[in-house]
């Protein structure tokens, strides 16, 4: 057994190497930093922390309590479908290791995720780059290396979705050269191209793309007859259908989705320029070009160490190398590098949409295919007669890089002269021990230099690039996570129904995503346009990719079914700190009442709230919509439910006196502009008003007025108010504050202030709870069956009657009444309702089925079939012709 597998070792040691220096480089710079399991920090940082944590919480609730929110949940803003969320986030096979991980353990799991996948991105590429280009021993072990820690990897490691498909690429590759110059392994790359495609869709289009330069690439080099030409497009086309079609049960569903969500933002006007000056880019190529601001608009992350570059030049160098061949490779890499700076090419990568940070995305595969060309030269190098004119020039241009980035290095915040010192010293060092000529003797020697340098160099800028960034503590995370987790269990444990919970503090948007929450919040690139856009009238902020329901009104909260509210308390024994974060303001939770509290929160019933179905009148399908005017959209939903079109429940009030300090004094404040008088002294302007009743009163603030502009205080205290919005929202000020004086400063935060709708309201809260009553009354009784399984049963009384919902309109609900089929209509340009007629008992099942896919599910089935039954074909025909 030991001679096995010491045998073992020497014959696979390149490719050891490539999985255990990744993994053992960033697992010790991870325990460096005290990276959770190993210290108090953890690896949540910007996404990862906001948001993909909490879809790992969500998978493992799916996976072992809620299968059925595979398809569907209602903790996804006010409900939705799920299957684009899994074929985006949460379809890659590493994600399973969380199943071993306790939920209160879930950043150990990322680590361990992390750090595999570096190891799994070296092994990879030693695999991929030993077999096509016949390289062995450490050479492929540095290039794997350097494949492992290139500057893509780095920066975005925390986007571990997308992380998987600079794995699977070298694999693709592979099987593509075996297809198409071998005539070898048919199934592997169908096999492959589908896992790509189903583990992230968005990864997946931009390596289809990729495959068709690639192609071309191998039949131009390996030209060697018409008829021969022929063949291989056929096997590539048919081979890529095919696998298109194996993952057609997740992208046929997954494209429905998309037109309602992320298609909805295609970008409709390009422009035909340059994004920056193109040499810039070069800049990225120097050891630890990376920091935080590199994130939201950045330059294309293209570092792979000095070894990768110099070959990567040297190639287009060297004699042996046929010029068919670099021809094709000059014009892939021209276009590659040209996609890396014109927005129309930039744009196609990335599907006709610009990225919402983390530009470039693409920018794995233009390394990959600098450190592919760098490995056809490392083996022509071998037997290369006049390498002195290729590592001249290779030496010219990386100079030329060097003096450029030195010259500009006042332009590039992310770059420092020490960093360019070092990657100049390192460039100048692997240069050497590549091409300084050495007796055979001494050889083996020189290599290991060489690996020891690049080794070094590419794990240098892995530490200096990440050390540019912040993580999460363990505590900032766990504990929110634990109050959170306290507080959804006695919920679930106290009420079995179907409802929604508020949220008075949150860690994230997803909070309900990862506790089994249907909070109304939600954060996710796929969420579906008519979600924000509904937000916008609520008075909630929203943006392209999120929602988040932090200031509802007594009417909303009822509306919605939000029947409990999370709140951190205020009054803490002893001298404990509140580490909860305070999401909104909230006083209307004087008008609910509390029912469990816990050290550090307090959970509130909302007595009001409707169920997710109610009995409406027919005037909702006709109620008109408001953009930017909540309190008429809030008016109207209500009015137009119960029938009564006279009621008003948000009457203007006037401020009892307005202070300006340091600004210029107008009688209106309604869409008026202030300016500063003196530019250099603070600007503020106070309002106060005292209830003359115990009603609620609220605040509209329009898109100008978020935390950009001007900061808020209520009294002596930072208004707790969502920092971004862009429609007009609605805040809760006052509730049970009669006589009391209410005091809100703005501060400016630039030379002047625009009071975008800012409007104070008084709710008629008596009329409001008349008419919550009234609707209230004789309500359905909702069950939840499963995520995607309702019954609805009433008795009803009118001849024809409105069955209303808060469930988001969507094509994959069906509904029966009393065993029949009734058709779902769409009210308010955003929820489901069916109409029912006659009299007596009405029980209602609504079903949820992902639009389209049994047809994903046919077309991969059919093209499991065809692919089978050709590789059976041919591998009978081919013992037959033995």
């Amino acid at each position: 057994m030991k001679v096995k597998t010491v045998n073992f070792i020497k014959r696979h040691y390149s490719l050891l190497l490539s999985f255990w220096l990744p993994f053992l480089i960033m697992s010790g710079y991870f325990i460096s930093r005290n990276m959770y399991p190993f210290g108090s920090s953890s690896l949540l940082t910007v996404d990862l922390g906001q948001q993909y944590v909490d879809f790992y919480a969500f998978f493992r609730n799916t996976l072992l309590h809620h299968p059925t929110s595979f398809f569907y949940s209602f903790s996804k803003a006010l409900g939705g479908g799920m299957l684009g969320e899994w074929a985006y986030y949460l379809l890659s096979p590493f994600n399973l290791l969380l199943l071993l991980f306790p939920a209160k353990n879930i950043n150990a799991a990322i680590f361990l995720m992390t750090v595999l996948k570096y190891g799994c991105a070296g092994l990879s590429f030693a695999f991929f780059i030993q077999a096509t280009q016949k390289l062995r021993g450490l050479k492929v072990v540095m290039l794997s290396v350097s494949y492992a820690l290139m500057g893509w990897f780095v920066a975005y490691q925390l986007n571990l979705l997308w992380l998987d498909a600079a794995i699977l690429l070298p694999l693709i590759c592979y099987f593509l050269n075996q297809l198409l110059l071998k005539q070898r392994y048919q199934l592997g790359y169908p096999l492959t191209l589908a896992a790509a495609l189903i583990i992230n869709y968005y990864t997946g289009y931009m390596i289809s793309i990729f495959l068709i330069l690639y192609c071309g690439w191998l039949i131009s080099s390996h030209y060697e007859s018409l008829s021969k030409l022929r063949r291989q497009i056929i096997a590539f086309a048919g081979n890529s259908i095919l696998g298109g079609g194996l993952a057609a049960i997740i992208l046929v569903p997954t494209f429905y989705s998309l037109i309602g969500s992320k298609g909805q933002y295609t970008q409709q006007l390009i422009h035909y320029k340059f994004e920056y000056f193109p040499p810039k880019m070069l800049a990225k190529l120097i050891s630890g070009s990376f920091n935080f601001q590199q994130m939201p608009s950045g330059l294309p992350n293209i570092f792979i160490g000095s070894l990768g570059l110099i070959g990567f030049l040297t190639y287009f160098f060297l004699r042996q190398i046929a010029w068919k061949e670099k021809i094709a490779s000059l014009i892939i890499t021209l276009f590659l590098l040209l996609s890396l700076c014109f927005e129309p090419l930039d744009l196609f990568w990335h599907g006709m949409q610009f990225p919402v940070w983390y530009p470039y995305r693409f920018s794995f595969i233009v390394s990959f295919w600098m450190l592919l060309l760098a490995g056809r030269a490392l083996i022509e190098l071998k037997t290369a007669t006049h390498w002195k004119t290729a590592a001249g020039f290779s030496l010219l241009l990386y100079v030329g890089i060097i003096v450029y980035v030195f010259f500009n290095l006042k332009k590039l915040s992310f770059i420092s002269s020490n960093n360019l010192i070092m990657s100049a010293v390192f460039a100048g060092l692997i240069w050497l021990l590549l091409f300084w000529p050495t007796d055979f003797k001494y050889q083996p020697a020189k290599i290991l230099l060489l690996s020891i340098a690049v080794i070094v160099e590419v794990s240098v800028n892995a530490v200096l690039s990440l050390n540019n960034l912040s993580y999460l503590s363990e505590k900032e995370y766990a504990q929110p996570t634990a109050a959170l987790t306290k507080d959804a269990t006695w919920i679930h444990n106290h009420d079995k129904n179907l409802f929604r919970t508020g949220q008075v503090y949150s860690r994230t948007k997803n909070d309900g995503l990862a506790h089994d929450l249907n909070t109304g919040s939600y954060f996710s690139s796929a969420l579906e346009k008519n979600m924000p856009d509904f937000y916008g009238m609520l008075g909630n902020p929203d943006g392209d990719n999120y929602v988040t329901y932090s200031n509802g009104t007594v009417i909303s909260d009822a509306l919605l079914g939000m029947k409990y509210f999370i709140t951190p308390k205020t009054n803490l024994s002893g001298n404990q700190q509140q580490p909860l974060t305070q999401l909104t303001e909230k006083p209307d939770l004087k008008n609910y009442h509390s029912v469990a509290t816990s050290n550090l929160t307090e959970t509130y019933q909302n007595d009001q709230s409707l169920p997710l179905a109610y009995l409406a009148s027919n005037q909702l399908t006709t109620m008109k919509t408001f953009y930017d005017d909540p309190t008429n959209f809030q008016t109207n939903w209500l009015k137009s439910a119960v029938g009564h079109q006279n009621d008003q429940y948000f009457v203007p009030q006037n401020f009892n006196e307005v202070v300006f300090q340091n600004v210029s004094q107008r009688l209106r404040l309604t869409d008026t502009i202030f300016k500063k008088k003196n530019l250099a002294k603070e600007s503020k302007i106070i309002f106060k008003f005292v209830p003359t009743t115990n009603n609620s009163y609220y605040l509209t603030l329009g898109a100008p007025l978020d935390s950009d502009n001007v900061t808020f205080y209520l009294g002596n205290r930072q208004l707790n108010q969502y920092s971004t919005f862009r429609h007009t929202v609605i805040v809760n000020l006052a509730s049970h504050a009669k006589g009391q004086e209410i005091v809100l400063t703005a501060v400016f935060k630039k030379s002047s202030l625009w009071l975008n709708h800012f409007v104070l309201y008084q709710m008629n809260n008596q009329l409001v709870d008349r008419r919550l009553a009234q609707l209230k009354k004789q309500q359905p009784v909702v069950k939840k069956l499963s995520e995607s399984k309702l019954s609805v049963t009433y008795n009803q009384k009118k001849s024809q009657q409105l069955v209303a919902t808060t469930i988001p309109y969507n094509v994959g609900w069906h509904a029966q009444v009393n065993g029949k089929s009734v058709k779902i209509i769409k009210i308010q340009k955003m929820f489901l309702a069916l109409k029912t007629k006659g009299l007596g008992h009405k029980k209602i099942i609504l079903t949820y089925r992902p639009p389209y896919l049994l047809t994903g599910l046919l077309i991969s089935l059919i093209s499991l079939i065809i692919l089978f039954s050709y590789y059976w074909y041919r591998k009978k025909h081919r013992k037959m012709r033995q």
